[in-house]
């Protein structure tokens, strides 16, 4: 049959929907989409709309919106950015949209585009796992059930439904390995070049994972051949580090940005000891109910049929099995692929793609099986999961299929007749694909979609007010018409950071994993600006204080009408439904020119940097004015603890049940002349390690267990006050604590009352280009809302200018009196040399691939 060669692939497609037909059914039934309430609502797929918009308007590299701006190409390289699966989506919805006019706008498309794409990306890994396991001589239909069981596995829709970027693995694995067997056994090398290309472009972080595997798979195939081997060891070295620099090479113009993003983020190290195992609860039953990867039991009965050890592919994926999940109790490993970081969960893919082809292994051999042996290798599983029936408080829907698939195969091995086995056999691969089908059912109806979490898994929740509601949307659109280029709206639903991309405005919030380590600075070490959330993943909101809401442009604020954490010198001008919307009574030029310098290094508090800001510019190492300190109003403050016992020769603050604290009598004098205060405190909680509130006036600061992943490791804190009857109230979870109290400082706002707001400057902004035309002003430095990253240039009246960092984040180029226009250009640093590097590595593979033919001289 001449279009055979197309059946397997239309099959492929037909089993991945298939495997998503469960969560097909539940969106048709009652609207659960097909990404997870908490990462995938909150970064995947604002991540997704955000750069559909930018890419499809032809803005690839750096935005203002983007947070408080940055290079998003490079910051979400960890992401959706060099992502070679959502280039392609991409691409497919542009061409689709001149059609069909998809609302690309909205988070609901992208909702719904999830599952087109999850069921692509898992035929395309079919496919390729199909080649890989038929490379190996499986037979087709058993490669076909190892494809299938691997792509439709709990770990596949788990990594797909929460981070749908993880999965992309699933299709570089296998054709990194197929690409490595091509070579040993027949010396071919595109396949290997291919896959290290796609695999670095892709995703850097995953880059690792491929990376770290691949070295160990290659290293035991050297040591162990097989029959089948052509290339000589020698000769595996030299081709595979070539194919390697060629591959990576090629990869550069993405993956370079990839490494640069991760490595200037700028996290705490990991220092938690680690244990050598983890804890076996009832969670941590890999073959039975774990909330990341189930091994199927017929895992087991492969592993216990010794007669296929002969085989050497057999042999290689049962002892690879066996050492995987050894090692997935142990959470150094975990660790090590994290890259030696904080341990995670996120390397089990691969137990699943080796029990997955074990099994495809053992079923193409199954006939040759003894009954005997048979029947001996049936009972290491149905013990394991027998017991953990009895003991452990889940009961699971599909262990009727234990018997069901026992007793079709017990007839493969008694019938003689070979027709008859043959119908028992598809019979016998109809079911294990049934059985792993209801397996990965009960998995995320328990796991993934548990009673926590469903009600939020829904397009009704999108739509709704702890979301995106029409009103939200109506308030947003409403005020984005009435700023001005540079301006920001202050505004995040709940605690969710990424609110300004899929609402699309300039907003001051962003959660992501990888962002500019200036910002981390900025935050956490020079302003001390306290989340209400702690976590090293977020920014957001200035904590409510005027004087930065003023300095980055904050025109518009808005807050449901039961949050008070409203920051001075915003007036309410607007109320609709449950919404306030305040305006800023004190606003700031979005840009301005000024000859008041400060040097970063003499200044000691976060109140003086502000006010250093609004007087002029923060450089480091030049100066051409100093500023007055703020008054430390500690010494004439007192303080006495309530609830707790505070030692104060050794900073010890010993909490009661349920919380207590510290009380602070400010001076009277204080009092009348300032408006608010900054509370600067040293807050570490020392005995038994748990989540705890910092209360200060109403304000509930939630901090993290001190061995979080997710920690800041800041417990220098700052708290803007408005006092209760003259006093500060910190109130803290029960618990003993290293306390201390670094500063108390007063702020009346005469700094931004007095702020330069002559200097008429109009700004735009359009992506990575950015423009400010200036009137008559003196010579100094033009202070810009744009976010400094290296690869900013600009021209002033069309001649080269550096541009520096000023005011910690923010880019200022130096002006002489006489300049007009000042235009500003984003490129990352070193793209066109990254992009020439990719161009001849390219041109170099194909000479590599397919050297050139001398003809012999006669």
């Amino acid at each position: 049959m001449k279009n055979k060669k197309y059946l397997f692939p239309f099959l492929f497609l037909l089993l991945a929907v298939f495997g998503h037909s469960f969560y097909i059914y539940r969106f048709l039934k009652d609207g659960t989409i097909f990404t997870g309430p908490n990462d995938g609502l909150e970064q995947m797929l604002p991540f997704q709309l955000f750069l559909y918009d930018k890419w499809s308007h032809g803005q690839f590299f750096y935005d203002m919106d983007f947070g408080l701006g940055g290079d998003y190409y490079t910051d979400l390289a960890y992401y959706y950015s060099t992502s070679i699966v959502f280039y392609v989506n991409m691409v497919a919805i542009w061409w689709l949209n001149l059609v069909f006019h998809f609302k690309t706008e909205s988070i609901q498309f992208w909702a719904v585009n999830a599952f087109y794409i999850s069921i692509f990306k898992s035929a395309v890994a079919m496919y390729f796992t199909y080649l890989y396991f038929t490379y190996l001589k499986v037979d087709r239909i058993s490669a076909l059930l190892g494809a299938f069981l691997f792509l439709t596995s709990a770990i596949y829709f788990r990594f797909t439904l929460y981070w749908s970027f993880f999965s992309d693995v699933f299709i570089f694995l296998p054709l990194l390995l197929l690409g490595i067997e091509k070579y040993i056994q027949d010396k071919k090398k595109i396949w290997f070049i291919t896959a290290v290309a796609l695999s670095l472009i892709n995703n850097f972080y995953f880059a690792y994972y491929q990376m770290l595997f691949g070295v160990i798979y290659f290293i035991i195939r050297m040591i162990f051949r097989s029959e089948r081997d052509r290339a000589a060891r020698l000769d595996q070295w030299k081709a595979f580090l070539m194919m390697t620099l060629l591959g990576t090479g090629i990869s550069m113009f993405s993956f370079f940005y990839g490494v640069k993003g991760f490595l200037q983020n700028d996290r705490a190290p990991y220092t938690d000891p680690m244990t050598l195992f983890n804890t076996f609860d009832q969670h941590a039953n890999i073959f039975y109910d774990n909330y990341l990867v189930i091994v199927l039991y017929i895992t087991l009965q492969a592993l216990f049929t010794f007669k296929f050890y002969r085989s050497y592919f057999y042999r290689f994926f049962a002892l690879m099995t066996i050492a995987l999940i050894y090692l997935s109790f142990m959470p150094f490993i975990d660790s090590v692929f994290n890259g030696f970081s904080a341990p995670q969960k996120r390397w089990h893919y691969l137990l699943t793609f080796f029990s997955s082809g074990l099994i495809a292994m053992y079923i193409a051999r199954f006939r040759h099986i003894s009954v005997q042996n048979y029947l001996y290798s049936l009972l290491p599983g149905f013990i394991i999961v027998g017991l953990s029936y009895i003991y452990i408080d889940k009961k699971v829907e599909w262990l009727w299929y234990l018997p069901v698939i026992a007793l079709i195969g017990l007839c493969i091995l008694l019938v003689k007749n070979k027709r008859a086995q043959q119908v028992l056999y598809i019979a016998q691969i109809a079911a294990l694909m049934l059985f792993n089908w209801h397996v990965v059912k009960e998995h995320n109806v328990y796991d993934n979609y548990n009673p926590g979490i469903d009600s939020r898994a829904k397009m009704s929740y999108i739509e709704s007010s702890v979301y995106n509601s029409g009103l939200q949307q109506e308030i947003i659109n409403d005020l984005k018409a009435r700023l001005k280029p540079g301006e920001r709206i202050d505004w995040r639903v709940l605690e969710q950071d990424n609110t300004p991309l899929y609402q699309r405005f300039p907003g001051v919030s962003l959660y992501s994993s990888i962002f500019d380590g200036s910002l981390i600075d900025f935050y956490y070490h020079q302003l001390k600006i306290n989340l209400k959330e702690e976590s090293i993943s977020r920014y957001s909101t200035f904590q409510s204080r005027s004087n930065l809401e003023s300095l980055f442009n904050v025109r518009y604020l808005v807050r449901k009408d039961y949050q008070t954490d409203v920051p001075e010198n915003f007036k309410l001008i607007e109320t609709k439904g449950k919404y306030n919307i305040y305006e800023n009574t004190l606003p700031l030029p979005v840009a301005k020119v000024t000859d008041t310098i400060f040097d970063a290094d003499t200044l000691k508090t976060p109140i003086d940097r502000e006010h250093a800001m609004l007087k002029g510019v923060v450089l480091n190492g030049e100066s051409t004015a100093s500023i007055s300190p703020a008054e430390n109003l500690l010494s004439s403050s007192t303080i006495q603890a309530s609830g707790a016992t505070w030692q104060t020769y050794n900073q010890t603050l010993s909490v009661n049940p349920p919380s207590g604290g510290v009380i602070i009598t400010l001076p009277k004098d204080a009092l009348k002349k300032y408006k608010d205060f900054y509370v600067e405190l040293h807050a570490e909680l020392t005995s038994a390690e748990s989540n705890i509130q910092i209360n200060v006036n109403g304000y509930a600061n939630n901090r993290l267990f001190k061995s979080s992943k997710y920690r800041t490791h800041q417990d220098d804190l700052l708290y803007r006050v408005k006092p209760k009857n003259g006093k500060i109230l910190i109130g803290m979870t029960q618990g003993t604590y290293r306390f201390n109290i670094q500063g108390i400082y007063g702020e009346d706002y005469q700094a931004l009352e007095k702020a330069e707001r002559t200097n008429e400057i109009k700004f735009t902004e359009d992506g990575h280009h950015m423009q400010a035309v200036l009137k008559e002003h003196r010579a100094g430095y033009l202070v810009t809302p744009i976010i400094y990253r290296d690869g900013l240039t600009a021209r002033i009246d069309g001649k080269k200018a550096p541009v520096e960092r000023g005011n910690y984040l923010q880019a200022v180029v130096k002006v002489p009196a006489d300049a007009r226009v000042v235009e500003f250009k984003y490129i990352p640093p070193y793209f066109y040399l990254t992009v020439l590097i990719s161009l001849l590595s390219l041109i170099a593979a194909l000479f590599y691939l397919k050297p050139v033919q001398r003809k012999r001289k006669p």
